[in-house]
């Protein structure tokens, strides 16, 4: 297979360009003859062009061209995309809901499917910052042993924490022996209070005696908190956003924190170059074999939503009212085109 990546701007100068190499990158891992340049290759088996809007319809040529599809948000977009959709065997848009919206538009549904966008791989979450603002009491009713049951439950490369106050040495030699990272004020002062207390991603309170100040410092800092459910902490409606009596809840609030973070990074880790590309691969072969059966959809397919599979999934997200769906989508774009131009007009007329 040859390919030929058509994109129309400077590769180096914005994120169109990413695209482009990026895909460029992972085909050449894959053993596929790719290069880049800004004019279609009537002798390459595909053209994919990043983007559409400047893809030109002259004739149909021997090589299949694919149109990288990003947003219709007006009329004049859309009837440029539907002249070049008779020309172009498919558009690849972004998202399952401009595929869908295309197709309620009007543009046939067996020259769309969708592949969603990636990302470099290379920011990572930072640890959760936990924090504590008080002062351990000989009675032990600050409940300062839990400190050191979360030092040996929690993943130190998850969290970390800030403690203000005395005589949490024991606890904070006991957290960074398990390799957690401590800031520790032993002593209270309020002009580092005042910049600790938003700094917190939770601010954790394990006493049980009537409540805490810092808890509602943290409040109206904005920040989370982790607390017992009593005193005046049960009297700031909605204040408490993680709560525990026992050992095994606090626990328990970690490991619910730890799912709500890691369901966030779940839910895109699989949007890398790599797969991006793979999907792209998979349609230019489905494409190439002239879409004889459906074998050979399953012969290609990641099984991925997106991608080749989404050639075939829209009966389960079809909308059942086309012509409802369709007036609203041409109203709105009709909107966006006035909208777009009123502005562009106050732009060139604006005196700086």
């Amino acid at each position: 297979m040859r390919v030929r990546i058509v994109c129309y701007e400077d590769v180096h100068q914005w994120i169109i360009g990413k695209f482009a190499l990026r895909m460029q990158e992972y085909l050449l891992k894959m053993n596929i003859e790719v290069d880049i340049e800004k004019t279609p290759d009537p002798n390459a088996d595909i053209n994919h062009h990043i983007i559409y809007g400047s893809y030109e319809v002259k004739e149909k040529s021997t090589a299949i061209d694919t149109l990288m599809i990003t947003h219709i948000d007006d009329i004049a977009k859309l009837k440029r995309l539907k002249n070049q959709m008779q020309y172009a065997e498919l558009g690849i848009c972004m998202s399952r809901e401009t595929m869908i919206n295309l197709t309620n538009l009007g543009i046939p549904r067996n020259k769309l499917c969708y592949i969603n966008p990636a990302h470099d791989g290379v920011i990572k979450p930072r640890k959760i910052i936990v924090g504590i603002t008080c002062r351990v009491q000989k009675d032990g009713r600050k409940r300062e042993f839990m400190v050191d049951e979360l030092a040996k439950n929690l993943n130190p490369t998850e969290f970390e924490f800030k403690i203000m106050g005395e005589f949490w040495s024991p606890q904070v030699i006991n957290l960074r022996k398990n390799g957690f990272t401590v800031d520790y004020f032993e002593n209270f002062d309020y002009t580092e209070y005042v910049k600790l207390i938003p700094s917190l991603d939770y601010y954790l309170y394990t006493g049980t005696d009537e409540g805490q100040m810092g808890f509602i410092d943290a409040l109206a800092a904005g920040v989370q908190t982790i607390v017992t459910p009593q005193g005046y902490h049960l009297d700031a409606n909605g204040g408490i956003s993680y709560s525990f009596t026992s050992m095994n809840e606090l626990l328990d609030c970690f490991k619910a924190i730890i799912q709500k973070r890691n369901g966030l990074t779940s839910s895109v880790e699989n949007w890398n170059w790599e797969n991006y590309t793979k999907k792209h691969l998979e349609l230019w072969r489905y494409l190439l074999s002239n879409k004889s059966s459906k074998d050979s959809l399953d012969k290609y397919s990641l099984n991925s939503d997106d991608g080749l599979n989404s050639l075939e999934e829209f009966s389960k997200s079809f909308d059942k009212t086309p012509g409802i769906k369709k007036l609203k989508l041409l109203v709105k774009l009709n909107y966006e085109r006035i909208r777009h131009y009123y502005y562009s007009k106050r732009n060139i007329n604006r005196k700086d």
